[in-house]
């Protein structure tokens, strides 16, 4: 199992996954737009095993908040054929191990939430919640959650 960033010509399958998921009543031509638009602001990774993706996401750079580093994972996705095997697990915490620093890490759980609680992310309070079928969750630690607490909704990142 390799963890590492993925490679410009392996966009257009990681796409093709993603428009299975969250195409939205959009054609394949404007969802890869829209995705390719996220590539300026984060770095797409992969876990590759035998030279075959078996899971992908993308960290997003996003505004600081309350003076720290905040990122968001996005588009975390493991295609059917290796569902339920651990990959998307063994790629989330390579890449929170990553991402170390005293910064917060958000996301947005379209699945059942428990899955991203294994690894410490926190569901947010109701006031901070702006979608009914998407979770808002972050990862940080005990001091930074307080902070968070104390901030308005409008610190609190959109979908992304």
């Amino acid at each position: 199992m390799i963890f590492r960033q993925a490679l410009p010509q392996e966009i257009n399958f990681i796409f093709s996954e993603g428009y299975k998921e969250w195409s939205k009543n959009r054609t394949f031509e404007q969802y890869c737009a829209d995705n390719a638009k996220e590539d300026v602001c984060g770095t797409r990774y992969v876990l590759d095993v035998n030279n075959e993706i078996v899971s992908s996401l993308i960290i997003l750079k996003l505004k600081d908040i309350v003076g720290k580093k905040a990122y968001g994972i996005g588009s975390v996705l493991t295609p059917k054929i290796h569902a339920g095997q651990g990959y998307a697990t063994e790629l989330l915490k390579n890449c929170l191990q990553k991402e170390k620093e005293d910064s917060f890490i958000f996301l947005f759980s379209d699945i059942n939430p428990e899955f991203y609680k294994k690894f410490n992310f926190k569901i947010l309070p109701l006031k901070f919640q702006r979608y009914e079928k998407s979770v808002c969750m972050v990862y940080c630690n005990d001091v930074s959650w307080n902070e968070l607490l104390n901030c308005s909704i409008d610190a609190i990142p959109n979908y992304f």
